[in-house]
């Protein structure tokens, strides 16, 4: 005759041991912080995207800069040596303006984006959870612990 391990049978809450506690603890904790991390990986992406612009944009505007200022002297250069007529320095030295000002307009642009805030709803539930545990609990009895 084969002996077989019988299922054990249902226990309640009184009688469940301090192991099968922790485990539930330790199951619940780990299901939090996934939620959380889901959260802050939701966020995350959005991040990405909002500070990948600024990125962008602040790459933009120094590489403009870079542009400008060359332009801006190869101008000044060519207008010194050409001050009795209009020459291509002017046009050099207004080519170097108008990346100047694309420098600037990006600067601008990417301050704007900047400041938005991103983890917004991480933050939110990190509030609740720290208001939740630090708020008295009832007991079963009803009394305040």
């Amino acid at each position: 005759m084969i002996w077989r391990k019988q299922a054990p049978e249902p226990q309640t809450a009184a009688e469940a041991g301090l192991s099968e506690h922790v485990l539930s603890m330790l199951a619940s904790a780990a299901g939090y912080i996934r939620a959380r991390l889901e959260l802050a990986g939701l966020e995350g992406k959005e991040a990405v995207s909002v500070y990948g612009k600024v990125f962008a944009l602040v790459a933009a505007a120094v590489t403009l800069l870079l542009f400008g200022y060359i332009f801006l002297w190869i101008g000044l250069i060519a207008v010194v040596a050409y001050v009795a007529s209009v020459h291509w320095g002017w046009i050099t030295v207004a080519v170097g303006l108008l990346h100047l000002i694309g420098a600037g307009a990006c600067l601008w642009g990417a301050r704007a984006g900047w400041g938005k805030p991103v983890f917004t709803a991480t933050l939110q539930e990190f509030r609740k959870d720290q208001e939740w545990l630090s708020s008295p609990k009832e007991t079963t009895t009803g009394k305040r612990a």
